[in-house]
C-alpha cells in the first residue's frame, strides 16, 4: 500500500503553522526509507511525525505499517487503533491492521476489522483476499470461499487469490465428503463423488467401477447412467456407454441431454442411421448451433445425404474449438462429394489452420505448466506478508 500521509499531508500542513517544513521533510525521508526497505529508518522518521503532530491520523497509520514491515507487530497494532481513533475513515487502516491483529492471533479483532475493511472497499482484493486468508485459516472454509471468489472475480490473475481460493474450495469439498462418510458410508452419492474425483484423475477404471457401485444402490438415478456412459466413452468402450445412455433416456424420456448422449455416441460407433431421429429431435429442440449439429452432419453424411450433412456442418463451423475444427473438416469432404472443389478447398485449408493453432496453443499450455510446476518445486510455502 502507498503511504497515506505523503498525499494528505498539504491539507494538514495549511492548519500546523511553521512546523510544517519540518513535518513534511520527516514524510518524504519516511517514504524513501519505506521503499529502500528500511523500516526501521522509516518508523524512525514517522515516530517523528506523531510527535510533532499527534492528531494526525495519516502519521500514525504510517507509522504503524512501518512496525508492521519491521515485524514489530505489538506496536503496529496500537500506532494504526490510535490513526483509527482520530479519524475511523483513514483509509486503509482496517485493513493492516486486521493483518496485524490475524497474525498475533487476536482473530475476533482480525475478523471485525478485515470486514469492516471490506465494507469501507468492497472492490479491493487484498482486503477480500485477507479476510478470506482468516476465515481458511481459522477453519471456516465455507465462510472463505466467498470473499475469495470475489477476489478472484476482481483480480484474475494474482496467483496468490488463486491459490487461497484453491484451498478454501478444496477444504470445503473435503468437509462435505467427510460429512456424507459419516452420515451414510455405502451413500450413492459417495461413490458417485468418488467416481468424479478419479475422472478428473484421468482413472477412468476407477471411476467406472464406482458408478457402478452408486448404480447398484441406486438404479434410477439418472445422472449415474450419464456418467457411467461418459466414463466408457473415454476408454472407448462405445457399446457399453451406448446401453448406459440408454438407461439415461429411459429414466428421463425427452431429456434432449440424454438424446444427445446416446445419439452422439452411436454416431462415433459408426450407428449413424440410428442416431439421426435423436439428432434431429435435439437440433430442433435446441434453435441454436451446438455440437448436435456437427454430429448431425455426420450422421447425414454416413447416410449420403450430403445436402443436409453441409448444412449441419456449416452451422457446427460457427461454435469455437475442437468443434469447429472437425466440422471444416467434414464440410470439405461433403463438398467435395458434392463436387464443390473451390469450396472443399477452403474448407480443409480452414481445418488445418484451426488444427495449427490448437497445437501450438497445447504446446504453450504444457510449456507453461512445465514452468509452473518447476516454480512451485523450488519456492518455498509460505504465508503472505503486508507490504
Amino acid at each position: 500500500m502507498a503511504l497515506a500521509a505523503g498525499a494528505l499531508l498539504a491539507g494538514h500542513a495549511q492548519q500546523s503553522g511553521p512546523g510544517q517544513q519540518q513535518l513534511q521533510a520527516i514524510f518524504q525521508r519516511g517514504s524513501q526509507a519505506m521503499h529502500a526497505g528500511d523500516a526501521a529508518a522509516a518508523e524512525e522518521q514517522f515516530l517523528e511525525a506523531t510527535r510533532l503532530a499527534p492528531e494526525f491520523a495519516e502519521a500514525w497509520l504510517d507509522l504503524g505499517l512501518a512496525q508492521l514491515k519491521g515485524g514489530k507487530l505489538k506496536e503496529a497494532i496500537p500506532s494504526m487503533r490510535q490513526a483509527l481513533k482520530l479519524d475511523p475513515a483513514t483509509h486503509g487502516a482496517h485493513l493492516f491492521l486486521g493483518i496485524a491483529e490475524y497474525q498475533t492471533d487476536h482473530i475476533g479483532e482480525a475478523l471485525a476489522d478485515l470486514q469492516q475493511a471490506v465494507e469501507d472497499d468492497p472492490n479491493n482484493p487484498q482486503a477480500l483476499m485477507w479476510l478470506g486468508i482468516v476465515e481458511l485459516n481459522t477453519d471456516h472454509p465455507d465462510k472463505a470461499t466467498a470473499p475469495l471468489d470475489r477476489a478472484a472475480e476482481l483480480a484474475p490473475n494474482d496467483i496468490g487469490i488463486l491459490d487461497y481460493r484453491v484451498q478454501a474450495h478444496m477444504a470445503v469439498a473435503r468437509e462435505s465428503y467427510t460429512r456424507i462418510y459419516k452420515l451414510d458410508a455405502g451413500s450413492w452419492r459417495l461413490h458417485r463423488l468418488n467416481a468424479q474425483i478419479d475422472a478428473q484423475a484421468q482413472q477412468h477404471t476407477q471411476a467406472i467401477d464406482e458408478y457402478q457401485q452408486a448404480i447398484k444402490t441406486a438404479p434410477k438415478q439418472a445422472d449415474l447412467y450419464e456418467g457411467l456412459g461418459w466414463e466408457y466413452r473415454q476408454t472407448g468402450q462405445l457399446d457399453l456407454a451406448e446401453k448406459a445412455f440408454e438407461e439415461q433416456l429411459k429414466l428421463t424420456p425427452g431429456n434432449p441431454i440424454a438424446m444427445y448422449n446416446l445419439a452422439s455416441t452411436r454416431v462415433d460407433a459408426g450407428h449413424g442411421a440410428e442416431a439421426l431421429p435423436l439428432l434431429e429431435q435435439v437440433v430442433t429442440l435446441y434453435g441454436r448451433p451446438t455440437v448436435a449439429d456437427y454430429y448431425l452432419g455426420r450422421a447425414y453424411a454416413e447416410a449420403g445425404k450430403n445436402q443436409q450433412a453441409a448444412a449441419e456442418y456449416e452451422k457446427a463451423t460457427t461454435l469455437e474449438g475442437e468443434t469447429a475444427s472437425r466440422a471444416w473438416y467434414g464440410l470439405g469432404q461433403v463438398y467435395k462429394e458434392l463436387g464443390r472443389t473451390a469450396e472443399a478447398r477452403a474448407a480443409v485449408e480452414k481445418f488445418q489452420q484451426l488444427h495449427n493453432v490448437a497445437v501450438q496453443e497445447r504446446a504453450k499450455d504444457i510449456e507453461d505448466w512445465r514452468k509452473l510446476n518447476a516454480t512451485a518445486e523450488n519456492t518455498p510455502a509460505a504465508a503472505p506478508v503486508a507490504q
